[in-house]
């Protein structure tokens, strides 16, 4: 059942940050390393939901890794005062939240998934 539960939101949430990172950039693709991240999120995760079945705890362990590390950056940096960056609004500072929170419980889903194994 945690692996099921796992699965779907891991393809949700991969789903949803391509379609957000898309609409967020059109017409004004920003500096590639900033929005190529995202999209390698999305492609780790869903290899780790539809290609690799012997190693898909693996797989999907570094995809929410990955991501939870790129949304605490983002979020982090865009909270300091003093940031180089543009400052980004409130509401998509609650997503980059809400994306690091999804990602910290898709770690630890796929932790205790792999200790019922």
């Amino acid at each position: 059942m945690i692996k099921r539960i796992n699965l779907i939101i891991a393809t949700v949430y991969s789903i949803v940050l391509a379609v957000v990172e898309a609409l967020l950039n059109w017409g004004d693709w920003q500096y590639a390393p900033l929005w190529i991240v995202d999209y390698l999120i999305v492609i780790i995760l869903l290899l780790g939901v539809f290609v690799y079945k012997e190693n898909q705890r693996k797989v999907l362990l570094l995809g929410w890794s990955f991501s939870s590390g790129v949304m605490y950056m983002a979020l982090f940096i865009n909270l300091e005062s003093s940031s180089t960056l543009t400052r980004l609004d409130s509401n998509i500072l609650y997503s980059i939240a809400l994306a690091l929170t999804v990602s910290l419980i898709g770690i630890i889903l796929t932790m205790i998934d792999n200790q019922l194994k």
